[in-house]
């Protein structure tokens, strides 16, 4: 329930999450049509007609506009938390902290000018354009930063690797919409210039795209042709799906820790228990800290008659 001075504790568990996501560099996401989740996009901040749930919060919006790297996320963020700057003072308050607080000039200036003119209509229009033509301008100059770094890595003047993360920063900083991300991802995967190293690379980093991105990847490699590259690539995307299920879940390795002091806690319940197991439970449990599993990729993958997934592990897998 939201409070007469426009602050509620649901609105404070938002911006936690969201600061939280932040911390752990997992990107904003939103429901979208038939539930699935898609990235916060700064045009959804921007839209009137769009109803953003935990982001139409004017202290979840606070957190964005202070806390997001990129300057168009953090001035939409401001933006749409204007009108609620304009009703309540409390949030008043809350904006004059945020145009101080965050680490873009230019959403310091949109704020002051917002909250100088008395959130006025003119106002409110000029800084939307403003933010309008600021994203085409970032997403310009991330794109052409990334047609440079593709022409130095054909050119053999950059490394695969130094690539690969580039690509990847940028996309993500670049806030990029989904279909130019996917559009892009392809043509790397597709074009026959691109070494194949670079692509295996793509793969390895796979959990780091976002999910409609990751889906379409692995359904591009899955229903490709058995040519030797492509080949070699589906044996790389088995290997890298096996080692993933062999990952113990933070579940399944609390489960496993319960497990090995269950023998400690009959013990001291007056239990019995064999000797030679007991003998062997001061060893086992001096590690207070897993070993993370070591996997040996395997010479022959595992693999499909098809080479490829079925449905089923791949809903596993990316749902």
């Amino acid at each position: 329930m939201r409070s007469t001075h426009g602050i509620s504790y649901d609105g404070l568990k938002y911006a936690l999450n969201i600061k939280e996501s932040y911390q752990s560099k997992e990107p904003l996401t939103v429901m979208g049509a038939a539930k699935q989740q898609r990235l916060l996009m700064p045009e959804h901040l921007l839209s009137n007609d769009l109803a953003l749930m935990q982001y139409d919060d004017p202290i979840a919006l606070a957190v964005i506009a202070t806390r997001d790297p990129e300057s168009p996320m953090a001035l939409a963020a401001a933006i749409r938390m204007g009108p609620h700057a304009k009703c309540k003072e409390l949030i008043t308050g809350v904006f004059e902290v945020v145009s101080d607080a965050t680490k873009h000039e230019l959403v310091a200036d949109c704020a002051k000018l917002l909250t100088k003119n008395a959130f006025s209509p003119e106002a409110f229009h000029l800084v939307r354009t403003r933010a309008s033509n600021h994203v085409v301008e970032i997403r310009e100059s991330y794109r052409r930063a990334m047609g440079e770094n593709l022409r130095a890595l054909l050119d053999g003047k950059m490394e695969a690797r130094e690539f690969v993360e580039e690509f990847i920063e940028l996309a993500s900083n670049g806030n990029l919409r989904i279909d130019i991300y996917r559009r892009l991802v392809m043509k790397l995967m597709r074009s026959d210039a691109v070494r194949p190293s670079v692509k295996f690379m793509l793969l390895e980093r796979l959990d780091q795209f976002p999910q409609m991105v990751k889906l379409q990847i692995v359904n591009e490699v899955n229903s490709a042709p058995d040519t030797p590259e492509y080949q070699t690539l589906k044996q790389e995307l088995r290997w890298i799906y096996d080692a993933k299920q062999k990952q113990p879940t933070p579940q399944s390795l609390q489960a496993s820790l319960n497990a090995a002091s269950r023998p400690i806690r009959d013990m001291a319940a007056g239990t019995q228990i064999d000797f030679g197991v007991a003998a062997g439970l001061h060893r086992r449990n001096s590690i207070i800290k897993p070993a993370e599993p070591t996997i040996k990729r395997a010479v022959n993958p595992p693999m499909m008659s098809s080479g490829g997934f079925s449905s089923r592990e791949l809903s596993s897998w990316l749902n």
